[in-house]
């Protein structure tokens, strides 16, 4: 797990988020040895691997993901999304309150989005930071336009800031990371009663 966390502070160095990176290089994983259960979602399996596949920027990111990633915690969530998301996107928490490493303080990890999904626009008290690692989305923040955010794309959304992501013919891998306030009862989604 400690590769993971130095690739993951790696890729935030890489694109300049140099705050983010020592957030991360700050955390030591207690040594648990590895899983040998596959834990991607049946129904990501094949977008997971085509985007670890075609991650090419961030070479020791790969290679972690290569070697570990379809071991980690890999979730889709308890929340009532609306149809258009609910199942379609699944996440790990590699840090944070419901992480594989506790922090009651900050919330980071890895999120997969298959193709042709809209996640509708939705809103939390925590800053947010995106870092799109592999397949190119769509971004939309506020009520902006919808635009392409290729990998290496870096996406920062205030507290509260309603935001949005669109993928189109290839499914999105990206790192995110929550700071501030990072109660998940603040999560709001249009459409979606709390």
């Amino acid at each position: 797990m400690n590769a993971l966390l130095q690739a993951y502070a790696n890729a935030w160095s890489e694109i300049g988020a140099e705050n983010l990176a020592s957030l991360v290089n700050a955390i030591e994983a207690p040594d648990r040895g590895t899983s040998t259960k596959d834990n991607v979602p049946v129904a990501h399996q094949s977008d997971y691997h085509q985007s670890v596949a075609s991650l090419s920027r961030f070479g020791d990111l790969q290679r972690e993901l290569l070697q570990t990633g379809r071991f980690l915690s890999w979730m889709q969530g308890t929340m009532k999304m609306p149809d258009s998301i609910q199942g379609r996107h699944a996440y790990v928490e590699l840090v944070g309150p419901r992480g594989m490493i506790a922090n009651e303080n900050i919330r980071f990890g890895l999120y997969l989005q298959q193709r042709r999904v809209i996640y509708p626009s939705h809103w939390h008290t925590a800053i947010e930071d995106y870092l799109v690692v592999s397949g190119t989305a769509l971004w939309q923040i506020d009520d902006g336009d919808f635009t392409s955010q290729p990998p290496g794309s870096h996406i920062r959304h205030a507290s509260n800031q309603p935001h949005a992501t669109t993928t189109l013919e290839e499914p999105l891998l990206a790192m995110w990371f929550w700071q501030g306030d990072i109660r998940l009862s603040t999560y709001r989604i249009v459409g979606v009663d709390a």
